[in-house]
């Protein structure tokens, strides 16, 4: 996907998650999980992230190529355990978790996109699903369409579940507080 498509998917998700209670929905939660959303693309300096900053993904991208280990669900795994292990597992309910949850929608989109190394070290296969779609095209749009409209109905399930069952207005006014 291009990388306006992974800031609005990445942003949407960590919506999502915090409709279910895992993060806060603030304006620095949502930075976070479209800088996340951009994150596994620091390894080619023609993303939207890596041309800002050359330095990293210039080196990056000759030591490991496009789409292999930053692409890898044992990235955002590594990171959780460590933001756990060192800070305590409430680091997780914060703008970091919702990093981790953009940086994960950027590696499922690209499973439809072309496919990466989404299980290295277990594997240096490169992975797909279907249906494929090729970044900047049509399909690309209409699968990131098909993708809002599956969080959107995720997201009102949750609220509208988390307003019936308490009955009143509190849970929302949390939720956007």
């Amino acid at each position: 996907m291009i990388g306006r498509s992974h800031i609005v998917l990445g942003v949407a998700s960590a919506i999502t998650v915090s409709s279910m209670g895992y993060v806060p929905l603030s304006f620095l939660s949502l930075c976070a999980a479209g800088l996340g959303s951009l994150a596994p693309d620091l390894d080619t300096e023609r993303s939207l992230l890596g041309c800002r900053m050359v330095w990293l993904s210039r080196p990056l991208s000759r030591l490991c190529g496009h789409r292999t280990v930053t692409h890898s669900f044992f990235v955002p795994l590594l990171i959780a355990w460590g933001l756990a292990h060192f800070q305590g597992m409430g680091s997780l309910h914060s703008p970091w978790g919702a990093f981790l949850v953009g940086y994960v929608s950027h590696i499922v989109a690209d499973l439809m996109t072309g496919g990466c190394w989404a299980l290295y070290p277990l594997s240096k296969n490169r992975v797909s699903l279907w249906p494929y779609a090729k970044t900047g095209s049509f399909r690309e749009y209409l699968l990131l369409v098909c993708c809002l409209g599956l969080l959107s109905c995720v997201t009102y399930h949750y609220l509208s579940r988390n307003l019936l069952h308490d009955g009143s207005r509190a849970s929302q006014h949390a939720f956007i507080a």
